[in-house]
């Protein structure tokens, strides 16, 4: 008898350890909601379209919208006179309609391309495709 003690022990320790791995799986499994859909960038009534999408990622830079830390630009790369000519030739590389100013051009040439590329494209990958419809972060709001 003396020899089996051991053996009730170690099991007993077992029997509480499985008891409580259950236990606090089951509460956290129980305030989970049914249904976890992937976070999704946020709406703004300003995102009605991708030319004010644009004007705001260039003014403010793209922090507040969820991406991911490599994809963040700081705001303020053109001046906000500027950003809206940028936005406008930005959409014509998406293959958009847009009548830019012809300065837009030299300003997205300054100020974009030496990380998106000449051509929007983002280097290989590098950095944001800026012709992919839906930009990244971008969800515009349904028209009225």
């Amino acid at each position: 008898m003396r020899s089996s003690i051991p053996y009730f022990a170690v099991a007993a320790v077992l029997c509480y350890a499985l008891y409580n791995a259950y236990k606090t799986k089951a509460s956290h499994t129980a305030s989970l909601p049914r249904s976890v859909e992937k976070p999704q960038p946020p709406s703004h009534p300003m995102f009605k379209d991708t030319q004010s999408y644009i004007v705001d990622v260039i003014d403010h830079g793209s922090s507040r919208l969820r991406f991911k830390p490599e994809e963040i630009m700081e705001g303020g790369f053109a001046s906000p006179e500027d950003a809206p000519k940028i936005a406008c030739y930005v959409r014509t590389l998406a293959n958009e309609k847009c009548d830019f100013p012809s300065d837009a051009p030299m300003y997205y040439s300054s100020n974009c391309a030496g990380c998106h590329g000449d051509d929007g494209k983002g280097l290989g990958g590098t950095y944001p495709d800026l012709t992919k419809h839906p930009l990244l972060g971008m969800r515009p709001l349904p028209k009225e």
